[in-house]
């Protein structure tokens, strides 16, 4: 059965998907993406935003991964002083593998999710970036006593050992790894081990109680960016993790 949460969702997004039906219709949408391309921050922006929630395509075309502004920033500058050749691994594929793969030199997407994994694969060749970014579909197995197991509900029983452990598939440090879908505490633990020189790690969602622990003891220094969300109504938090000095 689908939580309260999972139903509140369900509603937000057909309820966002008719409202721009809507704007549509009145021209009402139109006015708000010219305002988008102009000033991409400003109300009238983030309002286009919303109209594009749990829609991968449309965050592409805004060139936005999901992730709060502040975090945002705080990931184009690191990506930036590299001029484009970062290495990159992400755990959860979506717009952000678009918008990475077009600042990072080499990009590494682990999908949990077959039929996502597919919708990305056609994304990212119409955008041109299956030279740069590399999906790799990594599904949990299921049983009585799973290794790495999700405390997201409804993921009772699934085993995220192996999608956890596919970065160590990939050879070399990473400039940058992004912990944006399942198991994300041991996801981060594995994250941690390949940072190379000055790398960091994006963590999303870091306000979940449940996370605090691992961001604790993760060993790196914990930078919070709360804020706003593209195509989300309401705040959240991003946080970039950095190797603490000693």
């Amino acid at each position: 059965m689908p939580g309260t949460g999972q139903i509140a969702r369900s509603a937000y997004v057909a309820t966002s998907r008719a409202a721009r039906d809507v704007a549509r219709r009145t021209g009402v949408f139109d006015r708000l993406d010219r305002r988008y391309r102009e000033a991409p921050r400003s109300v009238g922006g983030h309002l286009r935003t919303l109209f594009a929630i749990h829609d991968v395509e449309d965050l592409v075309a805004l060139d936005q991964p999901w992730w709060t502004y502040g975090a945002i920033d705080a990931v184009a500058a690191h990506l930036a002083a590299l001029e484009g050749r970062a290495r990159v691994f992400e755990y959860g594929s979506g717009a952000s593998s678009v918008w990475l793969g077009r600042r990072a030199g080499e990009v590494h997407s682990v999908e949990h999710h077959a039929g996502f994994a597919g919708v990305m694969r056609r994304v990212l060749a119409e955008a041109g970036l299956e030279g740069t970014v590399t999906l790799h579909e990594v599904a949990p197995t299921t049983g009585d006593s799973p290794v790495v197991p999700s405390q997201r509900r409804g993921e009772e029983g699934n085993d995220y050992a192996g999608y956890v452990a596919s970065i160590d598939a990939v050879p070399g440090e990473f400039d940058l790894v992004v912990v944006d879908g399942r198991a994300r505490v041991a996801c981060l633990e594995q994250a941690a081990a390949r940072l190379g020189p000055g790398g960091i790690v994006l963590f999303d969602d870091s306000q979940r109680p449940r996370y605090a622990p691992g961001l604790a003891g993760s060993g790196l220094r914990v930078e919070r960016h709360r804020g706003w969300v593209p195509s989300l109504p309401f705040p959240r938090e991003s946080s970039v993790l950095r190797i603490a000095r000693g």
